[in-house]
């Protein structure tokens, strides 16, 4: 069995709320051509048994029992499976049926943030300091507990353990720290993949504490080519052999602390390998769980205060409906992303 890890990011842009970064970390016997198919784990959109379309991003929110007869949940882009119009039921389905196979259910978000291995500080803000939402927040809990074990059945059948996941939120203040240390957003967002990896393999060598080598699937860090140089800084004195560097697809093979990782960063890669796309539906989920104590938080302050999604132009109009408020000065530096 080898350690097989996909990496994807949610809040990458936004000007509000956390930039979340996660792995899913599977063990398989071999690395699958397709994912979906040795699985039979459907996408966004999929048709079920009468030929009707499942519930996309457009549609309302429905259990999976009525999509999918076989309960497995819908795994994608994170982008194909949640809008604020239906909100976060199919993510939730997943995530939480996937870390049910792990052994883990979580009933709250302090729960959830520790079983994925988050070390988030949230006394310092004061929207996230009192938030502890009980969960599920939206999907159906016989309908999670469907999924895990079909999702069981189907990772015995096809000789694949999913081992668990592994988040990193960098909070707004802990962000803009990172990105004055390093100059640069994009750093920020690799070094956060690297030591979610460090992390994973950490954890997962032999009894003898022996290195766990692995095959690690990241989606591409906006239009960067070239990893090369990062990845020797990171892991230092380190073999690296490139395979290829192209707008599509970049490769290489590294050797560091008698470990083996084939690491490479694909454009789209959670329309590519299931991994990512599970990696994208846990941050996405992580973070909309954030947004939701946010959004209750700034509501509670004052009456009239919208909702928002931390995008760039509905992050400014909430700004400009809050920086009237005590609350906006005193944590001006955690609440607006510098970058």
């Amino acid at each position: 069995m080898q350690n097989v890890i996909g990496i994807d990011e949610a809040g990458y842009s936004p000007l509000l709320g956390p930039l979340v970064v996660s792995a899913a970390h599977f063990e398989a016997a071999a690395l699958p051509a397709d994912w979906w198919e040795l699985l039979g784990i459907p996408r966004a959109g999929a048709h079920n048994a009468t030929g009707r379309v499942g519930a996309g991003p457009c549609c309302p929110p429905v259990p999976a029992s009525s999509i999918f007869p076989s309960y497995l949940p819908a795994v994608d882009d994170s982008k194909q499976l949640y809008s604020q119009a239906t909100g976060p039921a199919r993510l939730e389905l997943a995530v939480l049926a996937f870390l049910s196979t792990a052994g883990c259910r979580p009933a709250d978000l302090r729960e959830l943030l520790a079983a994925v291995g988050a070390a988030a500080d949230l006394s310092a803000y004061p929207w996230y300091r009192g938030a502890n939402p009980r969960l599920p927040v939206a999907a159906d809990p016989a309908d999670i507990a469907r999924s895990a074990d079909a999702l069981h059945a189907a990772f015995e059948s096809a000789r694949i353990r999913f081992a668990g996941f592994r988040s990193a939120p960098l909070l707004a203040g802990e962000y803009n720290e990172a990105v004055d240390r390093t100059g640069n957003k994009s750093t920020v967002l690799f070094q956060a993949n690297a030591r979610l990896i460090d992390a994973v393999l950490g954890s997962s060598g032999d009894a003898a504490g022996s290195a766990a080598d692995a095959i690690v699937l990241a989606d591409k860090h906006g239009g960067r080519k070239f990893y090369g140089d990062l990845l020797a800084q990171h892991y230092f004195g380190a073999r690296i052999v490139t395979g290829s560097e192209k707008q599509e697809h970049s490769a290489y093979a590294l050797t560091h602390g008698g470990r083996r990782i084939q690491i490479s960063f694909h454009l789209g890669g959670d329309a590519i390998h299931l991994p990512i796309a599970l990696a994208s539906m846990c941050s996405k989920y992580i973070r909309e769980l954030f947004m939701g104590a946010f959004n209750e938080y700034w509501g509670a302050v004052a009456t009239g205060i919208p909702r928002t999604s931390g995008y760039r132009l509905d992050g400014r109009r909430f700004i400009e409906s809050i920086q009237h408020l005590p609350q906006f000065e005193r944590n001006q530096r955690k609440l607006v992303r510098t970058r």
